[in-house]
């Protein structure tokens, strides 16, 4: 279980680090939307990372029945 949850949390790690690195590629002046538009992609970015992690152990578990 431990390595999922190491997957789970490089997932996160990484995909945290390419959306400050694009976050600050398009950095404008910057208002309350665009923090929005930045909280929501984060949310959005942890959820998917949960869902990687979660498809990585489906696919180890169905290769064990086999």
């Amino acid at each position: 279980m431990s390595k999922y949850i190491s997957i789970f949390f490089l997932t996160i790690f990484v995909s945290i680090i390419f959306f400050y690195i694009i976050s600050f590629v398009f950095m404008d002046a910057g208002d309350a939307t665009e923090a929005a538009v930045y909280i929501i992609g984060t949310i959005i970015i942890l959820l998917l990372s949960f869902l990687i992690s979660q498809v990585y152990y489906l696919i180890d578990l169905i290769k064990k029945k086999r």
